[in-house]
């Protein structure tokens, strides 16, 4: 017998968000004792034609809320102003993202684990069944996002490793 799709993503979402978060703290008190302003390490970018650091907290986050609540069969999908610039304000982010993705309804998730959805992908849409959703594009959403932000905080020196990305706070 497979995991339900709800234990999956709320267990996934908890520890990748939560290590993020621990991340943030970190790179939060590399930036306090180097005495530069959150935005000097936050504007940062692998390569110009990619997010910066806030954008891919933002996207990991909305990826998780989203894709539960469309999982849960919702129509009206959970939506976070996107202008955290700070720390503070990005673990705030993910804050939001765990608690809206843990007030799902497990039932109503796993009752999609082999329901066909319509996922909305910009002017066009595709259609998985949940499982698939789950296992192809909201986890590997979460973490490549989620991926993304350590290679920035790394990239500026922030004392961060493989567990800090394994490990929720």
């Amino acid at each position: 017998m497979s995991d339900a799709i709800s234990s999956i993503l709320k267990g996934s979402t908890q520890q990748t968000l939560g290590a993020l978060k621990g991340q943030i703290r970190k790179a939060e008190a590399q930036a306090r004792a180097l005495k530069v302003e959150d935005s000097a390490m936050l504007s940062q970018r692998i390569f110009p034609d990619m997010h910066a650091a806030p954008r891919q907290v933002q996207i990991a986050c909305d990826t998780a809320a989203r894709g539960a609540a469309r999982l849960a069969g919702l129509t009206d999908m959970p939506s976070f102003a996107d202008v955290e610039q700070t720390f503070p304000e990005l673990i705030e982010r993910c804050d939001k993202a765990i608690a809206s993705v843990m007030a799902q309804d497990s039932a109503k998730i796993d009752a999609n684990d082999l329901v066909t959805l319509d996922i909305p992908m910009g002017q066009q849409s595709m259609q998985m069944k949940g499982r698939a959703y789950l296992q192809s594009f909201i986890l590997p959403n979460l973490h490549f996002h989620s991926a993304m932000f350590y290679a920035l905080m790394r990239q500026q020196g922030v004392p961060i490793g493989k567990m800090d990305y394994l490990r929720g706070s």
